[in-house]
């Protein structure tokens, strides 16, 4: 009799594909200090860099989709801590992202992009691409990803330096600070079955002793609550 195979998972990863509390504290702090100390001339391009990661960390956004994002997808176009993700009809989605990078998408916006706007651009004009390149236009996927990986490179990632690093990081942290909500970050990152974004939860290990406490805390403290119930109702039905 011939065996089925077993189904092979979707895709697989490896810790060093991703970045875990310390490495991701110390790209954010690495790229706050270089925006901080730069000059005037290369304070634009440190904020730009700045920006770019941070979109991608806490997001999860694919290459392509931070490539299409629009001002009008951020908090200014809907007032909301979230970006409208605009793709095919499978991956259009709301990704939340948390509060302080929407502060730093306005202040970026407000203070750094209409110097990166080319001549004749109306700044308010919400359409318009959120990041642009030193030509002022839309990045395409090839030069974003170049950008990224130099800027992960600069800040000591070396061959890890990918988008996809970012991707699996947001993955990775969403999934454990969120006490392995899987639905969460699915929506988030766009997945189309949860199998996929189920990879992460490998790396994310609680002490087995301590979840069966928590997993049947709940479960006691149901049956006494219906017995409780059961009592009173029984006494008033007796009282009547």
């Amino acid at each position: 009799m011939k065996k089925t195979p077993a189904a092979a998972a979707p895709w697989e990863i490896t810790d060093d594909m991703f970045l875990n509390e310390d490495e991701s504290t110390r790209l954010l702090a690495d790229l706050a200090q270089r925006e901080t100390e730069a000059d005037s001339e290369s304070r634009s391009t440190a904020a730009v860099d700045r920006l770019i990661v941070e979109l991608l960390l806490y997001s999860g956004l694919r290459n392509s989709e931070l490539c299409r994002l629009r001002v009008m997808d951020t908090i200014i176009g809907h007032g909301e801590s979230a970006l409208k993700v605009c793709g095919t009809p499978k991956q259009d989605r709301t990704v939340y992202v948390p509060q302080a990078t929407s502060r730093l998408i306005q202040r970026f916006v407000d203070q750094v992009r209409p110097d990166c706007l080319p001549a004749g651009s109306d700044a308010g004009d919400l359409r318009l691409p959120l990041i642009l390149n030193e030509r002022g236009n839309a990045y395409d996927r090839t030069a974003l990803y170049r950008r990224v990986v130099r800027i992960l490179t600069q800040a000591g990632l070396g061959e890890r330096a990918s988008v996809q690093l970012l991707r699996h990081t947001h993955g990775f942290l969403a999934y454990k600070r969120t006490g392995g909500n899987l639905l969460f970050v699915q929506r988030q990152l766009g997945h189309a079955h949860p199998m996929v974004t189920a990879v992460y939860a490998q790396f994310v290990n609680h002490p087995p002793a301590e979840l069966a406490e928590l997993a049947g805390g709940a479960v006691r403290s149901e049956p006494q609550k219906a017995v409780r119930q059961l009592s009173t109702r029984s006494r008033k039905k007796g009282s009547q």
